[in-house]
């Protein structure tokens, strides 16, 4: 009966680590440097909405400082016309009030955009850098579960390999997983492995006939014994 394929942890994806590391490695320096060609793209295309935004400001200051300039200038003429007019005194205090307090909120809003500004640059870096760093890592776990997939059934296949050179003539225990590669590999190995398994069955069945004729013509002990040495060798082969 067939046993079930082990349970996946997550060291089993590093089965050959120094292969997966180092096609990793390449895999990531080349995406780095993609990564980095198009962060720098990104970062100086908002820098130069961000550039824009902020002479935008700056003439919004600018053309505030103007109107309240141009606000008082009006008073002071208006003040000229009307300086033998008591009543125009308390007037003027209110219309420069006036002027005070659009200017003050004016520079309150444009404060307020300056500040904003200066998060959404902030925000867009640390988006940016983040958004780096993950590509990064994503496409580095993305490679060693790729890699896994061919050096899955590389590793099997070597230790079916092994398993020949040491005289065990084992079939695995179970296929490869769903998704593995390299499986026209894997199949025409085990059918190699089961091929030599037919001619060691096949030898058994010779060793076997030999050694029931040997017995039957009163062959000598060490014929007989020689013949169930190599019975037994080749059974153990075939475990």
């Amino acid at each position: 009966m067939a046993t079930s394929p082990p349970k996946r942890k997550l060291r089993n994806f590093l089965l050959d680590a120094r292969f997966q590391l180092k096609f990793t490695s390449y895999v990531v320096g080349l995406t780095l440097l993609v990564a980095a060609l198009m962060g720098v793209f990104l970062w100086r295309t908002t820098n130069i909405l961000f550039r824009e935004t902020e002479v935008a400001v700056e003439a919004r200051s600018r053309a505030a400082e103007t109107s309240k300039e141009l606000s008082n200038a009006t008073l002071a003429n208006d003040l000229m016309q009307h300086m033998d007019d008591p009543a125009f005194e308390a007037q003027l205090r209110e219309k420069s009030a006036a002027i005070d307090r659009a200017y003050e909120a004016e520079e309150h809003a444009i404060i307020e955009a300056r500040t904003q500004l200066v998060h959404r640059q902030q925000v867009t870096l640390i988006a940016l850098i983040g958004g780096l760093i993950a590509f990064v890592v994503f496409i580095g776990l993305g490679v060693i579960v790729s890699t896994h997939k061919i050096v899955g059934p590389l590793f099997r296949v070597k230790r079916m390999a092994q398993d020949v050179a040491e005289g065990k003539l084992k079939m695995p225990a179970y296929g490869l997983r769903p998704g593995d590669e390299l499986k026209d590999l894997f199949e025409a190995f085990a059918g190699m492995i089961q091929a030599l398994r037919n001619r060691e069955e096949e030898d058994v069945g010779k060793v076997q006939a030999a050694l029931q004729l040997a017995e039957r013509t009163g062959a000598s002990e060490d014929v007989i014994r020689e013949l169930q040495t190599l019975q037994a060798q080749i059974k153990a082969r075939l475990g």
